[in-house]
């Protein structure tokens, strides 16, 4: 509406105050949060490294907006919830972004459209999306202080894919089309170190050494005498990227996917496990086991960590009196880490950053090898 319309009535004094009602608030923004995204960014120079590493084949004469400015607009607003660059062309006059991005928020000139934002986002070819990557780890590596030894998480993500997106791909288990980008995080402090978009689909064994091997040559530029050790599910324990580890002076924990040959490895001491279970009043019981396997894909053998848990679960088959009927749930993970078997499963594979500090000194005293005990779940895993 461009016509204005008095109210049909007066509004009633306060304290011999006149009352009047205004919509003319001039030029406000309910984006408050972007001062602290300003501060942060001012501290941490996050979007400062990403705009050095990206190139810009603009003409210099022609430039209106530094890349500094647009990376940090599209950063802003992205963590303020407007994920689309369609919302640069309102909030470019945004005066809190303005100042965010480092313009005054009345005089200074508007920030760049979605158009800019979109030729921005689509610039980077595949090399320099590499180099965005590389600047983050350089980041993470440069303001974080290594210990002796420090473990990365790897794992994936599903993201659904609405329209037409690249690299896009149908995931059978999500039963739609998206993206499984790969997050890499430091255990200790629980700090992002890279992500990598990528296919909804299960990564390759080349693609994950690839990436453990550019991500640990980076790293030991600014931890040259840190002891890297890479922690990820079975489908990050493929072969050519635990052979490139044990190559190149790193360590791993991943998971392994169950099969006959390993169950007949851990059979005496899952019968024996549930013996003691049935002897006993508790609801679960476990124990670990340690031995060498080697899978027919496999050069040499490795160690392989069982974890065993007995329970009662319930028996609902067909044509039988519903009951409770002993279950052995058994967890594989393959490592290069010497250790106890419960060891190495409860306080390396499953750690969280609260018991962390207390892990990272066990691991590097490489305690004895042990198997066989029982005891009570501490943690689920």
């Amino acid at each position: 509406m461009t016509d204005d319309t008095p109210l049909p009535f007066d509004l009633p004094a306060v304290c011999r105050k006149k009352l009047t009602v205004d919509f003319n608030g001039g030029n406000q923004s309910s984006n408050g949060g972007l001062l602290l995204v300003r501060e942060a960014e001012r501290k941490l120079g996050v979007c400062s490294r990403l705009a050095d590493a990206m190139p810009d084949r603009r003409d210099p004469d022609r430039i209106r907006h530094a890349m500094f400015e647009m990376v940090m607009a599209r950063a802003a607003a992205i963590a303020c919830g407007y994920e689309d660059a369609n919302d640069l062309d309102r909030l470019r006059h945004d005066p809190l972004l303005k100042l965010a991005v480092g313009r005054c928020p009345e005089s200074g000139e508007a920030l760049a459209s979605q158009s800019t934002i979109s030729r921005l986002e689509n610039a980077p070819r595949k090399t320099e999306a590499a180099r965005l990557t590389a600047a983050l780890i350089d980041q993470f590596g440069t303001t974080v202080k290594p210990g002796r030894l420090e473990i990365l998480d790897i794992d994936d993500t599903f993201c659904a894919a609405h329209g037409g997106q690249q690299l896009a791909f149908w995931n059978a288990h999500h039963d739609e089309r998206g993206f499984a980008s790969m997050h890499i995080y430091h255990v200790a402090s629980g700090t992002p170190v890279a992500t990598i978009l990528r296919p909804a689909r299960t990564p390759k064994g080349t693609e994950v050494r690839t990436v453990i091997k550019h991500v640990t040559k980076r790293l030991r530029q600014h931890w040259p005498h840190t002891r890297i050790v890479w922690r990820g599910d079975s489908h990050y324990g493929r072969v050519e990227a635990m052979e490139w580890a044990e190559g190149d002076g790193a360590d791993y924990i991943f998971g392994l996917a169950g099969n006959p040959a390993l169950d007949a490895l851990v059979a005496e001491t899952a019968d024996n496990l549930r013996f003691h279970h049935a002897g006993l009043s508790q609801a679960k019981l476990r124990t670990y086991a340690s031995f060498m396997y080697q899978a027919g894909s496999w050069m040499r053998p490795r160690k392989v960590v069982a974890r065993l848990e007995c329970s009662l679960q319930p028996d609902g088959g067909e044509g039988t009196a519903t009951g409770m009927r002993q279950e052995v749930d058994i967890r594989y993970v393959v490592t290069s880490l010497d250790g106890t078997a419960q060891y190495l499963y409860e306080d390396v594979y499953c750690s969280t950053r609260r018991n962390w500090h207390q892990t990272a000194c066990r691991v590097t005293a490489r305690p004895p090898i042990r198997c066989g005990s029982f005891s009570t779940p501490r943690r689920s895993g």
